[in-house]
């Protein structure tokens, strides 16, 4: 991480501009990642609501991908009802030119084991570990030659292949969560460059 940009951001800070920013805080520092590095083609592999979009989605292709459709903030340009790892074979089957984008995004639900959400119950439901849902999209990515993958998370994996270029640490608060001081997370930008 020595080289890469590092930069801390208070959900707080972000709320307090209103509106669209007080609803969808982490779509901000997605949004300015994805700008910053010229980002326009996503495949999102753990879309969910696609609320990391609501932000910039009129300046994004988005491919997503989910083991259940939900009820979408944003409506993605195409959707594949898929978990990451039937994604992934799906992909090596077709092959990757159809699935060419400049980034995968991953943000695995449910990070602890001990965890229950009463407010974003589909973060409940998860097929696989954190780890290896991280781990299938990276294949993904190398699968289509994705120069980017943006990884939302609670640390820093290795990734065979890519190295992390920019890091936000994310500081987020819930009034309903009780977080004893472990209330961060890293949105995570590896480069293949």
């Amino acid at each position: 991480m020595s080289n890469s940009i590092v930069e801390r951001v208070d959900q707080r800070d972000i709320q307090r501009r209103g509106g669209i920013y007080a609803k969808y805080p982490s779509s901000y520092v997605v949004c300015s990642i994805l700008k910053q590095y010229g980002i326009t083609r996503v495949l999102d592999v753990t879309y969910g609501e696609g609320r990391f979009y609501k932000l910039c989605h009129d300046s994004l292709r988005i491919i997503a991908s989910d083991p259940v459709k939900r009820c979408w903030a944003v409506k993605p340009d195409s959707f594949i009802q898929a978990n990451v790892f039937q994604l992934y074979k799906r992909i090596e089957g077709e092959g990757a030119d159809r699935w060419r984008c400049d980034a995968v995004v991953v943000d695995p639900p449910k990070w602890s084991r001990n965890a229950r959400y009463r407010v974003h119950d589909m973060l409940n439901f998860i097929i696989g570990t954190p780890e290896s849902i991280i781990e299938y999209a990276s294949k993904i990515a190398q699968l289509i030659h994705a120069p980017y993958m943006l990884v939302h998370y609670k640390r820093l994996l290795q990734l065979n292949g890519y190295k992390p270029i920019h890091v936000v640490e994310y500081r987020w608060y819930h009034r309903y969560l009780r977080v004893d001081d472990n209330n961060h997370s890293l949105y995570i930008l590896y480069s293949t460059r």
